[in-house]
Order: C-alpha cells, then sequence, then structure tokens
C-alpha cells in the first residue's frame, strides 16, 4: 500500500505539442481542484466524527449530573466549552468545502446544541437523552454524506478511462469498503455502546434502575451485540493491505475481554431491578476505555483513507503528463 509508479521524464515525449501542454495544464488543474476538495471534504468528516464523542460524552455526564452525582459537573462544563469550539471550527471547515454541510442541516445542528444546554440541569431524564441522541443521529447522516462525497471520482471530462478504472479497482473501491466497516458501520456500534454507557451512569448515579431503562438498556444490549458480530465479520474481508497501517485493531480482542466484562455487569446490574452498587464514575470510566479503544481504530481507517487519497493523486497527476 502506498507504492506510487514513477514514470517522470526528464525530457519532453516526442510529438509534444504547445497544445498538449495546454491540455495537460488544464487536466492539473481540474486534478488539482477535485483532490483539494475532497481532502477539505475529509477534513470536515473526521472533525463531525470528533465532535460526535464529545457529544456522546456529555450525554453521559449530563445523565449522572441529572441523577444526582453533582461530581460530573465540571465535567460536563469542560466538554461544552469542547464542543462549542468545534462547532466554530466546523463552521469554518464547511466554508473550506463548498459549503458541504447544507444550510438546514447545520442549523439543525446549531439549534439541537443549544436545545441541550439551555437550562441543562432543569431537564428530565429522558428528555435529556433524547436531545443529544437527536443531534448524534444527524450527526451521523451527515458523515454518512460527506463520506460518500469524499469517495465519489468527480466527473473530470479529459480523464482516460483506463485511469477512471484504475482510480475506481485499486482506490475507490476499497476504501468505500474500509469507510463502510471501519468508520460507519463502527460509528453506528460505538454509539449503542455510548447510550448504554451513558444510561448505565445514571442509573449507577441513582442507585437503582427502572423499568423503562431496563427495557431501553437490554434493547441496546441486543442491537450492540448485533452489530458487534456483524463488524467482526466485516473486519475479516478488508484489503489485507490495509491491515498493518490498523494497530488498533490488534487490540481488539484485550478490548474485547473489557467489554464482555462490561455488558455482563450491566445485564446484572441493572436488567435485574436491583440496587446498583457500582460507581458511576468507575462505570463512565469503564465504558469510555472501551469506546475509545474503538474509536482508535475509527481514527486509524482514517488516516489510511487519507493517506490512500493522496497517494490516488499523486498517481493520476503522473498518468495524466505522460
Amino acid at each position: 500500500m502506498g507504492q506510487v509508479e514513477t514514470h517522470l521524464s526528464a525530457t519532453p515525449k516526442t510529438g509534444d505539442t504547445p497544445q498538449n501542454a495546454q491540455q495537460q495544464a488544464s487536466m492539473a488543474i481540474d486534478l488539482f481542484h477535485a483532490h483539494t476538495l475532497r481532502m477539505a471534504r475529509h477534513d470536515l468528516l473526521v472533525t463531525i466524527l470528533v465532535l460526535s464523542r464529545f457529544i456522546q460524552r456529555h450525554r453521559g455526564a449530563t445523565l449522572a449530573l441529572l441523577g444526582g452525582d453533582r461530581s460530573f459537573r465540571p465535567q460536563v462544563q469542560t466538554l461544552q466549552q469542547q464542543i462549542n469550539a468545534q462547532l466554530e471550527f466546523i463552521h469554518c471547515l464547511n466554508a473550506t468545502a463548498r459549503e458541504s454541510i447544507a444550510d438546514n442541516d447545520w442549523k439543525q445542528l446549531s439549534l439541537g446544541w443549544h436545545t441541550i444546554i439551555k437550562d441543562l440541569e432543569n431537564d428530565a431524564i429522558h428528555h435529556s437523552f433524547e436531545f443529544h441522541s437527536h443531534l448524534l443521529e444527524l450527526l451521523l447522516r451527515v458523515a454518512r454524506q460527506l463520506s460518500e462525497a469524499v469517495l465519489y471520482q468527480p466527473p473530470l471530462a479529459q480523464m482516460p478511462e483506463a485511469l477512471r478504472n484504475r482510480v475506481e479497482k485499486t482506490y475507490l473501491e476499497p476504501l468505500q469498503n474500509l469507510n463502510q466497516t471501519c468508520v460507519i458501520e463502527l460509528y453506528e456500534l460505538v454509539e449503542y455502546l455510548a447510550r448504554i454507557r451513558g444510561m448505565g451512569t445514571h442509573m449507577a448515579a441513582v442507585g437503582h434502575s427502572d423499568t423503562d431503562s431496563d427495557t431501553r438498556v437490554a434493547f441496546w444490549l441486543q442491537e450492540f451485540r448485533y452489530r458487534k458480530d456483524r463488524f467482526d465479520q466485516n473486519l475479516q474481508v478488508l484489503p489485507s493491505a490495509y491491515l498493518p497501517f490498523i494497530p488498533a485493531l490488534r487490540a481488539l480482542p484485550n478490548l474485547n475481554m473489557k467489554l464482555n466484562y462490561f455488558i455482563n455487569l450491566l445485564g446484572h446490574e441493572m436488567t435485574s431491578q436491583r440496587s446498583i452498587k457500582i460507581p458511576s464514575h468507575k462505570l463512565f470510566l469503564m465504558g469510555t476505555e472501551i469506546i475509545d479503544g474503538y474509536l482508535n481504530v475509527m481514527d486509524q481507517a482514517n488516516a489510511v483513507i487519507r493517506e490512500q487519497l493522496h497517494q490516488m493523486n499523486m498517481m493520476c497527476l503522473q498518468r495524466l503528463m505522460e
């Protein structure tokens, strides 16, 4: 992976004409603009995913705070500052990415966040949970749209068909598979785990479970297990050339042991309608450690995608100049 063929010539080829040179210059400019926009959209996607993990943490910490654990208040305040900064940064990135986030989506994103933080400590538990989760669903939809745009080959009129086919088969299609498994599907998987962490932390802060929360957690656990099995299966068919560049995958077996302990603990403590003895901070940190382990895979997959897109651009430039 990452090998770029080099066939640059130090001297002009026979048959080069001013017209050919002008055509090559035009193709190079088109390629530059397409690549620049692709990279800007990928930066935007990665930042959206970072924002999502902050909002997931904010949801969990807020639910603990609303459950009566006041020690979570500084974390809630710090996360709000981080989220505000991320939103400002995303607004700037969106401008460089030609407004890839639609105006209506941006308004909904801003409104959703302001709804969450307005009079936060007086919200009902389930209202706060739903406000956060609705915003995260919006971010997932935006992330899907951005990832499709990043891995879409623009119809450059002067690109030879053979080169276009090579771009599709060698780069974009394998990267689409990597993105679907290690970015989008992994994001969905982590969101179920983050919901479990949030509601579990709230129940730990309160000191007991209730029927409604038990039902929700039982459903999320079932959905998480299903998606986890599918994720593990899809990992087996990823292009092997990518795997050495995602070392976090090698940590998954150890992470799965912690995951099983975490899930079994919740299944025992919460769905049995018993009083919950585990401290809320301990439960939150356990869930966060597991979530961060999965997110390391996502971050490294995005780094592979970015590097491969750069290599693809260099290969196209060299071929267009031949």
